[in-house]
Order: C-alpha cells, then sequence, then structure tokens
C-alpha cells in the first residue's frame, strides 16, 4: 500500500496551472519533527516535502491556502526519474494529494465556513 499522511505548515504560497483542461497545484510543505538525543536533548529537525494536487483539490487549496497555513494531507508517494544534462541518473519523490483537511486557516472567514472547505476538500480523489 502506497499512503503517506502528513501534517504541516506551506512554505510559500500555492501555485496553480492548467495541464490537459484541468488544474494542478503545487505546494511545498515544511514538516516538523522532535525527537531526544540519548542525553535527553530536543531537538527539531524540518523537511520540506513537495506535494501536487489535481482538479477540485487544486482549486480549493490554491483558494483558501497560503504561506503558513497548516493542512493535513494523506497522498500517494511518486518517484520521478530522469537524466540530467550530464547523463547522470536522477529521481525525486513527490506526493499527489488523495485528500486533506484545512487547519487555523485565516481564510475560512472570507465568505466560507469551515465546514463547507473541509467537505469540498475532503472529497479529493
Amino acid at each position: 500500500m502506497n499512503n503517506c499522511a502528513f501534517v504541516g505548515r506551506l512554505a510559500s504560497d500555492p501555485v496553480i496551472k492548467e495541464v490537459n483542461s484541468t488544474h494542478l497545484v503545487n505546494f511545498t510543505l515544511a514538516i516538523e519533527e522532535h525527537r531526544r538525543d540519548k542525553d535527553g536533548t530536543k531537538r527539531k529537525r524540518v523537511d520540506f516535502l513537495d506535494f501536487e494536487a489535481w482538479d477540485s483539490g487544486a482549486t480549493t487549496i490554491e483558494r483558501y491556502c497560503f504561506k503558513g497555513d497548516q493542512i493535513a494531507v494523506t497522498a500517494t508517494a511518486r518517484q520521478q526519474r530522469w537524466k540530467d544534462d550530464g547523463g547522470s541518473s536522477r529521481s525525486r519523490i513527490n506526493f499527489r494529494v488523495n485528500s486533506f483537511k484545512l487547519f487555523n486557516n485565516k481564510n475560512y472567514n472570507n465568505g466560507s465556513s469551515q465546514e463547507e472547505v473541509e467537505e469540498t476538500a475532503i472529497a479529493v480523489e
């Protein structure tokens, strides 16, 4: 099974574009991880992961999500492979959004209730 779940904050505003008559939004999430070292010292690590959402999910994210907003995402991991200009093999992992939920989003008060946004967002497949 290829199913991943994340909660993080948008590292920048989502970027939407039209691809083959549908919408695609790309965004990066800052995912924090807190751990303790063997000596008990707390450490924080932040990873920046790339996501893409399609169709109605793309338009919802673009409309309601901005840099710093918190979002929960379930996604499938996808590996892209290519050869660079020097002929070396390269790859990267990005995540395709299956569903999401918005948290603490200041834009809920701009014409839509939180329930409306969540209902639209979670229906994304």
